[in-house]
């Protein structure tokens, strides 16, 4: 039988993402962090729970 191996991230580097707070009024953004993909949806729920306003984008490679 042939066993398929999903969501293995070998040799793979971490998938990461920005996240920028908002201004209330103009929305602008006021910071940003960049964070792995595990910590995405923590964040989303904090900023829900405040009522703060953010984006969230695939973060930019590091050029080497």
């Amino acid at each position: 039988m042939n066993q398929c191996k999903e969501n293995t991230d070998e040799g793979r580097s971490p998938v990461r993402f920005e996240i920028l707070r908002l201004d209330d009024v103009d929305g602008t953004a006021v910071d940003s962090t960049v964070v792995d993909a595990a910590s995405v949806n923590r964040i989303v729920q904090q900023a829900a729970y405040v009522g703060q306003r953010i984006l969230i984008r695939p973060a930019e490679s590091a050029s080497i």
